[in-house]
């Protein structure tokens, strides 16, 4: 069962069924809706109107894949007794060439669930994504954090959460809330998000809420796998890699995802990548991903796919690029030798 045959069949109300970490994922996934104009400033929608006023406005234009995943969650919703009824506002979205960021509130009963959205194969969103690598908070990080403190003024239970770097965003959101509001979250969801830097997840900002943080991964994780992580929960996908990360190739059983454990390839990736991170400081860090993101530009490379499909063409330009320092390249060099292992595991 996937979670568009869970919203399909799972007919039970919030007060006969208590919210669980499906709930979770499909909430996390609705968000890369584009809900711009579809709810006013001051507006409370239910799901099921959100449905229809989505579809009503909708044209079938080419589109990332999580936002194809949240259009199939959105055709299915008004249907279902659990979530029609769910209350969706306060949405928010901001983007620029380096930074992009979206939030939106979700309500049931005494509690809210606070959905950050991640990015999917876009180039120019994953530009920020690795800038965590080196500097903490991104402005997204920042933008969750204001997003949490300014529209969170109920005496409601919160859960935070989102899908890829909308975990990210979860976790650190939950992490530097205030001690009011973070005495009222409940639980944070990332859902094959990214980690953090060793200097975050050894502080007492992390320690605070890490029981209740639950990072879901799912068995070919490459994506939750970035940075530094722990009490990972491991779930079965029926797809590899990178596709693993699409929400409804996750496994359901029931109200929650089958449990298993990560796969040799991502097991490799993620014990390579670690002592990549303590090889090299926050400046070398920099340097390598601002080099490699601005030949990524040059060359029109703009996916994420389409760097899986032509790898070796995407890693010749890196070579032999004039704009790419000999420290750069011998970084990238290493980095290639990680993924080479885990491509071999395949």
């Amino acid at each position: 069962m996937t979670i568009l045959d869970y919203v399909k069949k799972y007919n039970y109300t919030f007060e006969e069924k208590e919210f669980n970490e499906v709930d979770n994922l499909i909430l996390a996934t609705i968000i890369y809706a584009d809900m711009n104009k579809l709810i006013g400033k001051n507006e409370k929608i239910t799901l099921g109107e959100l449905s229809d006023r989505f579809f009503e406005n909708y044209k079938k234009d080419k589109v990332i894949m999580a936002v194809k995943e949240s259009i199939k969650l959105l055709k299915i919703v008004k249907d279902s007794i659990r979530f029609k009824d769910i209350l969706v506002y306060n949405y928010v979205y901001k983007s620029d060439d380096y930074s992009q960021f979206s939030a939106v509130t979700f309500e049931f009963g005494n509690t809210l669930y606070i959905a950050y959205e991640g990015t999917d194969e876009l180039v120019s969103g994953w530009e920020e994504d690795f800038d965590m690598a080196y500097t903490f908070p991104v402005k997204a990080q920042k933008e969750a954090i204001k997003y949490l403190n300014k529209y969170t003024f109920t005496s409601k239970n919160i859960i935070l959460g989102g899908h890829s770097k909308g975990g990210n965003l979860a976790l650190v959101a939950g992490m530097l809330s205030n001690i009011f509001l973070r005495s009222r979250i409940t639980k944070i969801y990332s859902n094959d998000g990214q980690g953090l830097r060793k200097t975050e997840l050894h502080s007492v900002k992390y320690k605070r809420i890490r029981k209740k943080y639950i990072h879901l991964i799912p068995q070919n994780s490459i994506v939750g796998l970035l940075f530094r992580h722990e009490n990972d929960i491991v779930v079965k996908a029926n797809a590899l890699t990178l596709f693993s990360h699409i929400p409804s190739t996750w496994k359901v059983v029931d109200d929650h995802f089958e449990r298993t454990e990560l796969v040799k390839s991502s097991i490799i990736f993620d014990k390579g990548l670690s002592m990549w991170l303590d090889k090299y400081g926050y400046e070398d860090r920099k340097k390598f991903i601002k080099e490699s993101f601005n030949v990524f530009r040059e060359n029109g490379i703009t996916s994420i796919i389409q760097i899986r499909k032509d790898f070796s063409h995407v890693v010749n330009i890196i070579k032999s690029s004039s704009k790419v320092s000999d420290e750069v390249k011998e970084m990238f060099s290493e980095l290639i030798n990680i993924i080479n292992q885990v491509r071999k595991e395949k």
